[in-house]
């Protein structure tokens, strides 16, 4: 799972003039570590025993899932498919099915520089663990060897998910947090909650508008996380990034990061960061990362090729690269 990234909503929880409803709620925060990451939730609403029972539930949502979904827990259906690659397929839950189906949909999409089977060679290199490292380009050639996202067969009216060669493991990392965020939101709206705000690091997502008005959305500099490199606003939307600085090492004055690219598997070299506004939360989480390795080109016309989908891509060299529906309406800092 992507550690905390560059985006930061601007939070101005104001009730203005004129407008009951927001005057007569109240804010309520609260924040558990879950999918590898702190998760903050921050709902609005008139009753506090109602507004807590709802966060309860959208965390409830969101650590079912990961009870799922996990590959770092044995008991895990992901962690089943892995153990029975090359023998046999796995029955796994709908929620399962949909979110492999939905990242095999955007390897498509990306030709592959999204590819879930890169776990194994992720697993290598270590940077999300304990013991990152530059591994050897031998084992780095023999891990790629069972990476292709062409070898994960889901099968929709058995409800099974087949790994077809020994050695192949998948990983959701790059995709779960986005599905979770959209699942806690939608428990959110089950409960009556208009306004709330779901930050699962790199992945967040904007209930409703900020009292009678958009949200502000941050981007912040990958280089500068300190400073803003412009914002925008928005409203029901979800906001994903990928970046190359939150999980690196630096080995001989160089930066390996973990968004690894299918093709070498080496890391992705041509932006710092992509950040990606859609309201479907599943496929920005996953586009954030394909078109990080994509890189800016491709990724912006891939962007502009879909409805609904914005970015801000930075490039490796600095240079920002804005979608065209966003660029109408971000403001960059000067």
């Amino acid at each position: 799972m992507r550690a905390a990234a560059v985006i930061a909503v601007l939070v101005c929880w104001v009730a203005a003039a004129g407008n009951a409803g927001a005057a007569e709620t109240r804010l309520y925060v609260r924040s558990r570590y879950l999918m590898g990451t702190p998760i903050e939730i921050k709902a609005r609403g008139a009753d506090e025993a109602a507004t807590q029972a709802a966060i309860n539930a959208a965390y409830e949502e969101i650590a079912r899932l990961e009870r799922l979904m996990s590959h770092w827990r044995q008991d895990s259906q992901v962690a089943q498919v892995n153990a029975q690659a090359g023998k046999t397929p796995v029955k796994v839950a709908p929620e399962v099915l949909d979110v492999i189906e939905r990242a095999l949909g955007v390897s498509r999409m990306t030709g592959g520089a999204f590819d879930i089977t890169m776990q194994v060679v992720g697993a290598i290199w270590g940077i999300d663990g304990q013991h990152p490292r530059v591994p050897p380009k031998a084992d780095i050639r023999e891990a790629l060897r069972h990476v292709g996202y062409r070898h994960v067969h889901v099968n929709m009216a058995a409800h099974t998910v087949y790994l077809d060669e020994p050695g192949v493991q998948i990983g959701l990392g790059g995709i779960a947090k986005g599905y979770a965020v959209d699942r806690a939101v939608a428990k959110l709206r089950e409960h009556g909650i208009r306004s709330a705000v779901v930050n699962a690091g790199g992945d967040m997502a904007l209930l409703g508008p900020d009292g009678n008005r958009p949200w502000r959305v941050g981007v912040k500099d990958p280089r500068h996380p300190e400073r803003t490199l412009g914002w925008f606003e928005a409203t029901d939307v979800t906001v994903h990034t990928s970046g190359d600085y939150e999980r690196s090492i630096v080995v001989g004055g160089k930066r390996y990061h973990h968004i690894l690219d299918p093709k070498d598997g080496y890391p992705a070299r041509s932006a710092r960061s992509v950040t990606v506004v859609t309201p479907d939360g599943t496929l920005g989480d996953a586009l954030s990362t394909g078109i990080f390795v994509l890189g800016p080109s491709k990724g912006r016309r891939l962007i502009e090729s879909l409805p609904n989908v914005e970015a801000v891509i930075v490039e490796a060299g600095g240079k920002i690269v804005v979608s065209r529906g966003l660029a109408r309406r971000i403001h960059l800092t000067p």
